[in-house]
Formats: C-alpha cells, structure tokens, sequence
C-alpha cells in the first residue's frame, strides 16, 4: 500500500508542477458539478458531487486533477433492502461513501468551430471511503435478534475512464461538460458509474 501511495502521489505533483509551469497561451478552467451514480457492487443509487482543474497543455490535450465525493441514496429495488425494518428501535440504513482523487488524462477526439468537444479521458482513482451494509436479523443464544453487519474500509489505487461533452455558454468565460466516468477497482469494470453536469470557470 505505501508503494501505490508514493505512486499516486508522484502523479500529483507531476501534475502541480504541469500546471505551475503554465504560459499565456494555455488554459485553465476550473469546474464543479453533480449528478447520479450507481454502486456497482452492492447495486445502489448514488449522487456525486465534483471539483476539477483542467489544465489545457495544447487545444486538445488536458491534465484535470478532481475531487468526488460519492453518497448512496437508495437500492436499485427502491426500498427492498436500503432500509430494513427496525428491531428494538436499531436505526438499520444502509449506506455507502467514498471520496475519490483523480488525475485524468485527457484528448478531444472532436473539437468544432463553435468550440464543441468530445474528449475521451483515463487516469489513476484513488478511493477513501467505505460501506455499511445490513445483512438481515439473527437468533442469538438468548433467542432475541441480533443485527448482522457487513462493513468495509477502501483505501485504494484504481483507475478512472471518462466521456466529456464539452461547450461553450453564451458569458465566454463559462463551460458547460456533461461527464460520464467509470472507476474500476480491483478488476471489476465499472465499479462506480458517474454522471455530472459540470459549470467551468475560465481563470
């Protein structure tokens, strides 16, 4: 684990020395956005809420280091399981959160006249974050129910893959990106899907 933390931060300052370097003609957007997502493993509906810097090296070509933060806000049965009943008044929510950093790499396959872009987009993720997960009700040896819990802990290297439709708004200093990423973990693809609407601030 101490390995793929140097690693990954490694690439952060690779990309904070990128963007220090920055002249004139480069540019920089910073975007925030939000939107759903699915958790892939325990089959959840999510939100995601986004911070990104886009550093454009050359016109197509960018650097965006970002920051998500991931909530569950339901099961894909809506209700057959997100929140179990309660016994002797156990609050039993099941709940699913992560923090991801992200370093994309990224190339408009298309960029138009009118500035409209698709820009296809792969990097390192790293996850913090974790889940809770009620697993139903179980007679102890005093014949009353015990909850059972299934509970974990991520701090781990992934990789992120993204689709960007990017344009330009009316005020020349604004971005509109609607963003589809997948991050994958431990081999399993797409592990967490992510849709957002993202404003971008020229700087």
């Amino acid at each position: 684990m101490k390995r793929v933390l140097i690693v990954f931060a490694f690439l952060c300052v690779s990309v904070s020395s990128a963007l220090a370097q920055e002249s004139k003609d480069k540019e920089l957007i910073y975007r925030i956005g939000a939107g759903p997502a699915i958790e892939g493993s325990w089959g959840f509906w999510a939100v995601n809420f986004m911070n990104e810097l886009s550093y454009y090296a050359t016109p197509r070509f960018s650097i965006n280091p970002s920051l998500t933060y991931l909530a569950s806000v339901a099961d894909f049965d809506l209700g057959g399981g997100y929140w179990e009943p309660r016994m002797n008044g156990e609050n039993t929510e099941t709940f699913v959160s992560s923090l991801f950093t992200d370093v994309r790499f990224q190339y408009d396959v298309i960029k138009t006249n009118k500035d409209f872009r698709l820009g296809i987009g792969f990097g390192p993720s790293f996850q913090h974050g974790g889940d809770g997960v009620h697993g139903g009700w179980v007679l102890n040896e005093f014949g009353e129910y015990d909850s059972v819990w299934l509970v974990e802990r991520f701090a781990r290297l992934g990789y992120v893959t993204q689709v960007t439709f990017d344009w330009q708004g009316k005020n020349l200093n604004r971005r509109n990106t609607l963003g589809i990423s997948m991050s994958s973990f431990e081999g399993y693809w797409p592990y967490y899907l992510m849709v957002n609407y993202r404003l971008g601030f020229k700087l």
